[in-house]
């Protein structure tokens, strides 16, 4: 081969290897708040459903492409609050991983739990996905949410996925919370980390029958509000609202949810909610304490993790940080420089 030949030669070679290499577009530009459609996605139905409805997760890399792509080791999937502002989240999501430059090597899913029937959706009323519970046709959100993992992600498209983060804002936070608690997913795949993160909630599902009391200064075993440790809040009665897992006690749940690596970001800021029941006002300081601004997420955030410092010291792996001068805002602690800060220590 001559020297010019070898030249051709090598420019062509170069220009198709750098052509068959992964490499992540940078932030989407058309996922915005009108409500312009991702363009990659799947659809979810479970096996043993009887209908044909359908749960749609929205995602950075197109699923349906059977193509290995080993640079991928990190998943991040992010829940929408009941903005249903799916697109939001995802770019908010995205635009951070990016600024921090691990973009490249994480996938970022959207998953769209609907309150509508249109489309073909599958779809819950009074927004139950957020605690697991089954659709009007029967599908429960965890198994759904679990059905996408193992089939799209989990099963060789990505063979350096080392790990698992799921996020939720608001009523994502609930969403993501309860399933840290109650899921054998981590079990069933314990190559991956798993990790979570709970963005103020407007509620959280404790483990134990114990609320802290302002009046008292300490736990207490609430005697004014009926069913304030009925699942969503707590585990009693879970079974009446999902079929997620029927093979559930008490013992299990706390051994696994004290060992779940789950971090709460809360908005110093966020000092409204919107659950004024007395089993949600317990989970920040009493019944009696009916103030929004005395009974806030933001406070409810804190005496979460006041929770597992006082009644599970030493045994659980709870964080909490703060985002200052933030409210009710996903893209405020999405975007901030604290949020930020986590994920650059947490993501491979």
């Amino acid at each position: 081969m001559n020297k010019s030949n070898f030249w051709v030669w090598l420019s062509f070679m170069t220009v198709f290897l750098s052509s068959c290499v992964y490499e992540a577009e940078k932030p989407p530009s058309y996922i915005v708040s009108d409500g312009t459609t991702m363009n990659t996605y799947v659809k979810v139905n479970l096996d043993n459903s009887q209908s044909s409805r359908t749960t749609t997760f929205f995602t950075s890399i197109d699923l349906n492409d059977s193509t290995s792509i080993s640079e991928i080791t990190s998943l991040a999937l992010v829940v929408h609050g009941l903005g249903y502002d799916y697109q939001n989240q995802f770019q908010s999501i995205y635009n951070s991983i990016y600024d921090i430059g691990k973009i490249s090597s994480t996938l970022v899913v959207a998953p769209y739990f609907s309150n509508s029937s249109a489309d073909n959706n599958i779809y819950w009323t009074g927004a139950l996905w957020r605690i697991g519970a089954n659709s009007v046709d029967e599908q429960s959100s965890y198994l759904l949410l679990e059905k996408f993992l193992k089939e799209y992600v989990f099963e060789g498209k990505f063979p350096n996925l080392k790990e698992v983060l799921l996020l939720g804002h608001s009523a994502g936070g609930q969403f993501v919370q309860r399933y840290a608690a109650l899921n054998n997913l981590e079990q069933a795949y314990d190559n991956y980390t798993f990790k979570y993160v709970v963005s103020d909630p407007s509620s959280y599902l404790y483990i134990n029958n114990m609320r802290f009391s302002d009046s008292d200064g300490l736990y207490v075993v609430p005697d004014d509000c009926e069913g304030y440790n009925n699942y969503h809040y707590g585990l009693a009665d879970i079974s009446s609202f999902t079929d997620y897992r029927t093979d559930l006690d008490s013992t299990t749940i706390v051994e696994q949810d004290v060992s779940r690596l789950v971090t709460y970001a809360t908005g110093t800021e966020d000092l409204d909610n919107s659950d004024e029941s007395c089993q949600a006002n317990w989970e920040g300081g009493g019944s009696d304490i009916v103030s929004t601004s005395q009974n806030s997420r933001y406070k409810r955030a804190l005496y979460m993790q006041m929770f597992y410092d006082s009644l599970y010291s030493g045994e659980h792996e709870h964080r909490l940080f703060e985002i200052e001068g933030i409210d009710h805002d996903a893209a405020g602690i999405y975007r901030s420089i604290e949020f930020m800060d986590w994920l650059r220590a947490n993501l491979y």
